[in-house]
């Protein structure tokens, strides 16, 4: 598997089509992350839909941003930076896998396994992060991860079969607006 083909160019990261684009769905991202179900460890949400949608449509540097966004946004609403900025820092990650696996298989399949992916990268940066800030003991890493679980398996799920839904039925159409008023710099090269 060669990753370095995923590679984020400093000078598109200050275009200014790629960073309204980017604002777009980490804004986007940010509201759906307001609507969450309370659980004890997480709160599933629909955050990570517009940040999957942006990986298999768009440049991996507006996905990239939007997760981060989205827990910028999400730490300053929810007043837990320690999970919700962890957790877009693990959506930004999964955003750029989900662009590698785009390159490989149909978006359908890119959108499912990205999502999964946030078992890995999601899970394991909030489970550091509250071992380490909250409980300062990084030996309950294991136990904060195994926490994450069943909020996280909610989210996935749903964000899976909401992500799949959007992109199939208007997938192509968001494309082609955005293409119009931003370019064609927008989309991977």
């Amino acid at each position: 598997m060669n990753i370095s083909r995923i590679s984020i160019d400093i000078g598109d990261l200050m275009n200014k089509n790629t960073l309204a684009l980017a604002g777009i769905f980490g804004l986007l991202a940010f509201i759906m992350a307001l609507f969450e179900v309370p659980m004890q460890l997480g709160n599933p949400n629909l955050g990570t839909t517009p940040v999957s949608i942006s990986a298999v449509m768009f440049a991996p540097e507006v996905s990239f941003i939007a997760g981060i966004l989205k827990g910028i946004g999400a730490s300053i609403s929810s007043g837990k930076p320690y999970v919700e900025f962890a957790a877009g820092i693990g959506d930004a990650f999964m955003a750029l896998f989900t662009f590698y696996l785009m390159r490989r298989m149909r978006g359908e399949g890119a959108i499912v396994i990205g999502q999964l992916s946030r078992y890995l990268f999601t899970a394991s940066l909030v489970a550091f992060s509250v071992s380490m800030f909250v409980d300062n003991d990084i030996t309950l890493f294991a136990e904060a991860w195994r926490g994450i679980l069943p909020a996280l398996t909610w989210s996935i799920i749903a964000n899976s079969v909401v992500s799949v839904i959007i992109f199939r039925l208007f997938g192509k159409g968001i494309s082609e607006w955005f293409g119009k008023r931003l370019g064609k710099g927008i989309f991977p090269q």
